[in-house]
């Protein structure tokens, strides 16, 4: 170790301290606003980090200064660094750059004390993994971030300016990677680590910072080499971009269709339809999945309520929905079939639910067209629950998504048809009065083939 020397950054890192929030008061708000003034985005508050606290399971860590007296009150604390950590999918954990005021850009040691505060508190969560999107040309963050544990994955995240691949790496992986597994804070802050791991450190949180910039100092959608993880955007199934689209270039089509939409499905029947399904709240149960060994309740994947019990007016909505199936398969360039079953149910969404990435069918279903139709109580008291669906395009005997989807809106007495084939979410919706009667609801359900 080395505490005998004396470094430049020693009299700021002794008054310095890590605290971690999971929530902001008015004086630490007003000191996180004076922060990212002072490194020039404070665009970064509005935009980052109170939406990103709103959604909940994210953590700001910082390094701050206390005034030297009184040590309280609006103005006492100073931030000089700070990191946030946010869940973008189950166990897996997307982590900010260490956004430094200027002068500290060379205070190596305090930004590696406040990532290992930030991975310390993710370490306690068994299977816990850290995410980071470099730009798949990507040539030092792609050794940097190998250099630290991490994999390159052929997940993708696609935005206008490029194609990112996901690199993933277990939190501890990266504290031993990095020299932080057996080094503590204070230690990190008086600099008394190997000079080698300084210099590791110092290139890790450089390369991150610096390869970010062009997003974050910014917030304009300029072409960066390392940007963002949200939540919802996770790479692998369930939920955002579709594993392994990376593997294959993917020119749009409009000839082709993702879906067809009908207007004015069921006119007057529609309210006949609400009122019944209200009438039965009472028999709604939680939405299942398929998981190959039965039906089963798995919120990580679905989150609704259903009910399959549509009286008398399933056989009402299968003539309906046999009526404009031909001239739909023709929209849709998709081959004729024998007509088999038909399944349906309604599906009430409530506040916060969805259902995430997912395909109705595979090679040993016999489930062709997809239908949801939905409907709802006027004026529309709920908001999101917008379908995005992915095309798949055949490549050597493979259905390859593409990377970038539609996404549909839900349309008062609309009802979309689309091959089952196709990759499809729900995105979350909200319902901010808590009732039933508000939800968001569907009638979906499945055309099989004859068997």
């Amino acid at each position: 170790m080395m505490n005998s020397r004396k470094h430049f950054h020693d009299p700021g890192n002794r008054s310095c301290r890590i605290d971690i929030f999971d929530e902001l008061s008015g004086q630490a708000l007003a000191a996180v606003r004076q922060f990212a003034r002072r490194i020039g985005a404070p665009h970064l508050v509005d935009e980052v980090v109170l939406p990103s606290l709103a959604e909940g399971d994210c953590q700001i860590v910082a390094a701050v200064r206390d005034r030297p007296w009184p040590p309280w009150g609006l103005g006492a604390r100073e931030i000089v660094a700070l990191c946030m950590t946010q869940s973008v999918a189950d166990a897996s954990y997307a982590v900010s750059p260490i956004y430094t005021l200027p002068q500290e850009l060379t205070n190596v040691g305090m930004m590696s004390a406040v990532y290992k505060e930030a991975l310390d508190q993710l370490a306690v969560r068994p299977r816990a993994e850290l995410c980071y999107l470099a730009a798949e040309d990507s040539t030092l963050a792609d050794d940097v971030l190998c250099h630290a544990g991490f994999e390159r994955t052929e997940d993708v995240f696609v935005t206008w300016q490029s194609r990112y691949n996901t690199y993933r790496a277990p939190v501890q992986k990266v504290l031993a990677a990095l020299s932080l597994e057996q080094t503590s804070s204070p230690e990190l802050l008086a600099h008394a680590i190997e000079p080698a791991a300084l210099r590791e450190q110092a290139l890790f949180h450089h390369t991150i910072h610096n390869g970010s910039l062009a997003e974050w100092a910014t917030g304009e959608s300029l072409r960066s080499e390392l940007i963002r993880l949200v939540r919802g955007g996770h790479s692998g199934k369930p939920g955002g971009v579709p594993g392994g689209t990376g593997r294959w270039e993917w020119v749009f089509d409009p000839e082709i269709r993702f879906a067809v939409s009908i207007n004015h499905f069921l006119g007057a029947e529609r309210d006949r339809l609400l009122a019944f399904v209200l009438e039965a709240q009472d028999r709604f149960r939680p939405a299942t999945v398929d998981r190959g060994q039965g039906r089963q309740v798995d919120e990580k994947l679905r989150r609704a309520s259903t009910l399959d019990d549509l009286g008398e007016f399933a056989p009402h909505f299968e003539k309906a929905l046999l009526e404009n199936l031909e001239p739909a398969l023709k929209r849709l360039q998709h081959p004729g079939f024998p007509v088999g079953r038909i399944e349906m149910q309604v599906t009430a969404s409530g506040d916060g639910d969805y259902f995430r990435l997912h395909a109705d069918t595979d090679a040993t279903d016999t489930r062709e067209i997809s239908f949801v139709y939905y409907f709802h109580r006027e004026p529309r008291r709920f908001s999101g629950g917008e379908l995005r669906l992915y095309q798949s395009k055949r490549v050597n005997d493979q259905l390859i998504p593409a990377d970038h989807p539609q996404t549909l809106s839900p349309r008062q007495d609309m009802l979309l048809l689309f091959p089952s084939t196709n990759d499809h979410e729900v995105l979350p919706v909200r319902v901010p009065s808590g009732e039933f009667a508000d939800s968001r609801f569907t009638l979906n359900g499945w055309i099989h083939r004859k068997a």
